[in-house]
């Protein structure tokens, strides 16, 4: 390598560390002594990385670190902040620079290779000692936090997928406003569009992650809780899958979906339910906001998944970001006492109602913020305890690039005639399964 590539990575380094100085091993000078809930032992600073800032979220962050600093006054809390397009890029950067805040909040689809590289620290030790740990929700305890059988991270709340109605569309039909089984789903995606009147069945995603969607039902129809069978060769490849692969894209070539929603995203198939094109939306409950400011009262509701023909809910719940601790702390303690700070009942409650998502203890679920209104739909699903994991392969560290490019392209072909049924979901079988086969040779299973 030559002195200018080593110049311009040096510079990087500098750059990034002066951005972020005085966070990830930063401490106050102060007498000796550890730092212990309303001591006066030694001044320590930990810095906090969120990955999704908002106004509402960044205050509420602010509060509790506060509140946070009030209680252990010993401990201050640096906030910081990434766009969370940025964000994956930022911590990969931050960890092979070995400056990643002590606390960062996380996705599941990172987490993994950031574990693998050693950017992240164990918290089992930390999980072990927790007097939480067995009020957690089914759920939580499922959640993809692990990484080689260790707890890496905290689920801050969960986001799952629930469908979003239009309920004046199921009254004027005189139809019941629920969607029970999946074979309920197609059939209200027909009785729903009407194309006179401009409106489709479903508001249907066929741009990045819209495999997702599909692979979803692939699963619930095959009564599978991977995308993988024990071999480690994608369940796409059997007819079974296939036919429900089809099943589902059908729901777009039989025109029940907007035939721009080939192109569409997150923002435009929820605008495209907003607007009225389409009846029913497979959404995450931060939409509930959007919905109550851009459409009329009682126009809407939000039910459960649909279950399967074995009546249980395949679904795709997922942590919004937890909290980690980076490897390269100097403050793993006090780290593990802000996470466990933000992670009690009393301010997970607190988070999860004013950020629409589902809170990580059953008992928090009780409360009647979740039993009323469009959350209810949510909090239904994930108090239901025959409920199935059927979530993306977030182990494999390309997921990104299949779920985002490599299906994109794959099943657009398909759709707009341009590729086969069984060339699409073959190509599709054959880059997964290779991805699995090298991730299950680095990571041998018991």
């Amino acid at each position: 390598m030559n002195k200018r590539v080593w110049t311009v990575i040096l510079l990087g380094v500098l750059l990034i560390s002066s951005v972020l100085a005085g966070c990830g091993n930063n401490k106050e000078s102060s007498s000796s002594g550890s730092a212990s809930e309303g001591g006066s032992g030694e001044k320590v600073k930990i810095s906090y990385l969120d990955p999704l800032p908002s106004n509402e979220r960044t205050d509420l962050m602010k509060q509790l670190i506060q509140k946070f600093e009030e209680q252990n006054q010993n401990i201050t809390v640096e906030y910081m902040s990434v766009p969370w397009e940025e964000a994956n890029k930022k911590w990969m950067t931050m960890g092979a620079a070995k400056i990643l805040p002590d606390v960062i909040s996380v996705d599941d689809t990172s987490l993994a290779g950031m574990s693998a590289a050693g950017y992240l620290q164990s918290l089992q030790s930390y999980y072990d000692k927790w007097d939480q740990v067995a009020n957690l929700t089914e759920a939580t305890k499922q959640a993809r936090n692990k990484y080689k059988n260790e707890v890496y991270a905290i689920p801050d709340a969960f986001l799952l997928q629930g469908l979003f109605i239009q309920s004046s569309w199921f009254k004027e039909k005189s139809l019941p406003e629920t969607i029970d089984t999946w074979a309920d789903y197609f059939s209200l995606a027909q009785k729903l569009t009407d194309e006179s009147q401009g409106r489709y069945g479903i508001s249907f995603r066929g741009g990045a992650n819209g495999v997702i969607r599909a692979m979803e039902y692939v699963m619930a129809a095959t009564h599978s809780d991977s995308w993988f069978d024990k071999e480690g060769k994608a369940i796409l490849y059997k007819p079974e899958a296939k036919e429900a692969f089809k099943k589902f894209y059908d729901l777009y070539l039989n025109g029940y979906a907007p035939k721009e929603s080939v192109n569409w995203g997150f923002n435009e198939m929820v605008q495209g339910f907003m607007n009225g094109q389409a009846g029913i939306l497979n959404q995450t409950p931060e939409v509930i906001a959007v919905a109550e400011k851009n459409m009329q009262p009682g126009s809407w509701n939000v039910v459960p998944m649909p279950k399967s023909d074995d009546g249980k809910r395949y679904i795709f719940w997922g942590f919004t970001a937890a909290y980690a601790m980076s490897s390269n702390s100097e403050h793993k303690d006090e780290a593990w006492k802000f996470i466990e700070f933000l992670s009690s009942p009393e301010n997970n409650l607190e988070y999860s109602k004013k950020n629409s998502s589902i809170p990580i203890y059953a008992e928090n679920l009780k409360d009647p913020f979740f039993s009323t209104g469009a959350i209810s739909g949510y909090a239904g699903s994930m108090a239901d305890t025959n409920i199935v994991f059927a979530g993306p392969p977030s182990h494999l560290t390309k997921l990104g690039e299949f779920t985002g490019t490599y299906a994109v392209e794959e099943t657009q072909k398909y759709l707009t005639g341009n590729q086969s049924l069984d060339d699409t979901v073959t190509r599709l079988a054959d880059w997964l399964t290779k991805e699995q086969t090298e991730y299950l040779k680095e990571n041998p299973q018991p």
